[in-house]
């Protein structure tokens, strides 16, 4: 895949805002009812520990999937979770920086790799860059880690710029201490699609781009509607044909005052999050299973 910033970029969409014009976004449009599969499999990573999975037109009718267990050394629960697309496998990362496969059908870790460097908060956002097959996790404090799966610097994990909204001619330069969900999109291999990392930022209830990633500059799109603790599980699902990503969803479980919460279908370009219907448990995070 190229960078986002590339001339070769397809499907690009009018910016929206400054935000998108500074971080120079791409994507594929989005789906009709007619072309879409209104009706996807979600798994949910509970605040107990279990997996389950659900539909996201009745995420209330949730199935038990297992309880995540094989921590190894200090961890002690899963932070996140996330499909990466190289090997369509379903990872999960540890409160301690384990980087673990996860069986959805019975709950097994395998230890992959670790952190290298500590985390730092106590809500974080955990996502894969299908371009450079490398995992990036946000904190509520505004980490942002960058731990690659391939290349030379393979499972060494780079501290990237502070998550941090510019300055501009009215405000000063702020650390961006809500982004807890990212989510990058166009989940594909193909050479010639670029992907972008969108975030949602729980203090100030809006859906953020982080743009350069590396840098962790972020910019709002729009808000959100509601309002949202930073317990929020997001992931973005590509629709694909021939191999390359036609149509964009984003989802989102964020939990609104002191209920279990719900499912948001999340307009990226302008914030708005629409609800789906209610959890029966606490959501903190959401995958949404691949080439559906």
């Amino acid at each position: 895949m190229i960078n986002p910033s590339s001339d070769s970029k397809r499907h690009l969409l009018r910016s929206v805002g400054a935000a998108l014009l500074a971080a120079s976004v791409a994507l594929p449009s989005v789906a009709s009812a007619a072309e879409r599969d209104e009706n996807l499999s979600v798994v949910g990573l509970t605040q107990d520990g279990r997996l389950v999975s659900f539909k996201t037109e009745s995420p209330g009718r949730s199935n038990e999937l297992s309880f995540v267990s094989g921590f190894v050394g200090s961890d002690t629960q899963l932070i996140g979770i996330d499909y990466r697309v190289q090997d369509n496998l379903l990872y999960g990362v540890g409160d301690a920086g384990g980087i673990y496969t996860l069986d959805p059908s019975s709950g097994q870790l395998n230890l992959v790799t670790n952190l290298t460097v500590d985390l730092n908060g106590n809500a974080f956002g955990v996502d894969f860059n299908p371009a450079a097959d490398a995992l990036r996790v946000v904190s509520n404090r505004g980490q942002n880690l960058r731990h690659p799966f391939a290349g030379p610097t393979m499972f060494q994990t780079a501290v990237d710029g502070t998550l941090t909204y510019p300055a501009t001619t009215t405000t000063p330069e702020i650390t961006a201490r809500g982004v807890t969900g990212s989510a990058y999109t166009n989940n594909d291999l193909d050479a010639t699609t670029s992907t972008t990392l969108f975030g949602i930022d729980t203090k100030l209830d809006q859906v953020v781009v982080q743009s350069p990633a590396n840098a962790g500059l972020v910019q709002a799109t729009g808000s959100l509607g509601v309002n949202a603790s930073q317990w929020v599980g997001f992931d973005n699902y590509s629709e694909i044909q021939n191999g390359q990503t036609q149509f964009i969803r984003g989802f989102a479980s964020l939990r609104i005052g002191g209920t279990d919460g719900a499912l948001y279908e999340v307009e990226l370009l302008t914030g708005k999050a629409a609800s789906l219907g209610k959890f029966k448990e606490m959501i903190v995070d959401i995958a949404i299973p691949l080439d559906q």
